[in-house]
């Protein structure tokens, strides 16, 4: 069953457009409430303005009143913005306009002075900030004004509606009319929804518009990667013995970390291979030479039989041959234990009490083979790193030291507080490894040519490296003081 992958185009468009599209709806819903606003805002300026003008009109002689009011509602009835319903009470007797445009419960026509019972209507200041008395710019119009013109909602013929509504004493009669201008509010609601619609239906262009530039955008930015996978499948069909991802003249920077990255592990590979390839090589060479000799001998054996008088020898060498294979196997078996262990957290420990456990052992392990093991502290050292670690790697450099040293020499092992590290010291009175080679010994299976030299594998250095570098130490060869044998330092960080 193959398991489906997301598309990174598909993701980048969502990434991108999900953020777009949320700030589209976030402008529509502002615009739409802007001009939402802006649209109550100037509907409540023309019923004011427009009352006034009635007003005004209506509070000429009775002569002039009859000629200019019709003129008046012609001209509010052509305006950009017309205006139908009005109406002037007297009382409650219509003079004119629409009886069904009542005036309010409180219009009484006892009233005398300035009562403003309701809030004048106010609006936010323009540019033009021009004096104003009661909303009028010449004083002497609002001096009759009893009532100044106010907005109000109410209902005008069943449907909502926002009256202006302006009360003034007639100069001629002394009369107090109440004169009032109205605006349906529901058709200004289907002006604004369709406005908002637009609004809407203009975001959702915009939206499809901008995903189609996106979708061939982000196509075009990803053809790069499409020409490294190109070049990848091409090497599966055709494959090379050094691949590498070549970065074309016209490809963008953001690839070259990843063609670089891709280039080491390939090189990182290669090098695992190679060294597979020469452990396994390594390995059986060195196996083989343990399994011929027991096996020449268990033919020595098998002719001449187990009381022959070379079946003792041949004994000896088998049990030799065993104990060199056992010894190899358990040295690759720590080696690979080393390569695939997870790397466990730091640990705090005494670093002189476990060299010391591991030196007492090996003492008391060859107390047979004439070398004086020594030790030396000048008291505890904390350290950090694995305990389990950092005993295998003391325990392989003292073995190393007893196996390669002279009849009769000296093993000295010393810890020491260095600043900022806890060091492990490990010498021995050996013929030493020359500069020339202290290199090449930490290669698995390099082994010095020397004449005389112990049976071994080549592999106690590098398990001592791979042991180390687990645990962030180092590992350092010298020569001892003496000028005689091999001195090992292992330093590890220094526990607070």
């Amino acid at each position: 069953m193959h398991r489906r992958y997301k598309s990174l185009q598909r993701r980048l468009i969502v990434a991108v457009m999900l953020p777009l599209a949320l700030l589209v709806m976030l402008l529509a819903g502002i615009t739409g409430w802007v001009v939402r606003d802006t649209d109550l805002d100037t509907l409540d300026r023309v019923l004011v303005g427009s009352v006034r003008t009635l007003s005004l009109a209506y509070d000429q002689p009775p002569e002039v009143r009859q000629k200019i009011a019709p003129l008046i509602i012609h001209l509010l009835k052509r305006r950009a913005r017309p205006v139908v319903n009005f109406s002037v009470y007297h009382g409650r007797h219509v003079l004119m306009g629409d009886p069904a445009l009542r005036p309010p419960a409180d219009y009484g026509v006892a009233d005398h002075g300035v009562i403003d019972r309701h809030p004048p209507a106010e609006f936010k200041k323009q540019a033009r900030d021009t004096p104003m008395v009661r909303g009028y710019i010449d004083a002497g119009d609002a001096d009759n004004v009893v009532q100044a013109a106010y907005l109000r909602d109410g209902v005008l013929h069943g449907r909502p509606a926002r009256i202006a509504t302006e009360i003034r004493r007639l100069r001629d009669n002394g009369e107090l009319v109440a004169i009032q201008i109205a605006d349906y509010v529901d058709d200004q609601r289907v002006y604004n929804y369709g406005y908002f619609a637009q609004i809407v239906a203009e975001g959702v262009l915009v939206l499809f518009v901008a995903g189609l530039l996106v979708w061939l955008a982000i196509g075009w930015g990803l053809r790069p990667f499409t020409a490294l996978t190109r070049q990848v499948r091409d090497a599966q069909s055709d494959p090379a013995p050094q691949f590498r991802l070549q970065l074309q003249p016209d490809m963008p920077r953001e690839t070259v970390p990843f063609v670089e990255s891709f280039n080491g592990l390939m090189t990182r590979l290669e090098k695992v291979n190679e060294s597979l390839r020469q452990f396994t090589s390594s390995a059986s060479h060195q196996m083989r030479t343990p399994l011929a000799v027991a096996r020449v001998h268990l033919d020595v054996l098998r002719r001449a039989g187990p009381h022959a008088p070379l079946a003792s020898a041949a004994i000896g060498d088998i049990t030799y041959a065993v104990e060199s294979l056992e010894r190899l196997l358990l040295q690759l078996i720590a080696l690979a234990r080393t390569d695939e262990q997870p790397i466990a957290p730091l640990q705090r420990f005494d670093l002189t009490a476990l060299a010391g456990r591991v030196t007492a052992d090996r003492a008391a392990q060859g107390e047979d083979d004439g070398i004086d093991i020594l030790f030396s502290a000048g008291g505890p050292v904390q350290a950090l790193g694995d305990p389990g670690l950092a005993r295998e790697l003391a325990g392989n450099l003292i073995d190393n030291a007893i196996r390669y040293n002279r009849p009769g020499g000296t093993v000295r092992v010393a810890i020491e507080h260095q600043p900022g590290s806890a060091r492990l010291v490990v010498e021995d009175d050996g013929p030493g490894i020359p500069e020339s080679e202290r290199e090449k010994v930490w290669e698995r299976f390099y082994r010095v040519a020397r004449e005389g030299a112990p049976p071994g594998s080549g592999l106690g250095l590098p398990i001592v490296r791979a042991l180390a570098e687990r645990m962030g130490a180092t590992v350092a060869l010298a020569t001892p003081e003496s000028g005689v044998g091999l001195r090992v330092v292992v330093d590890f960080r220094a526990a607070q």
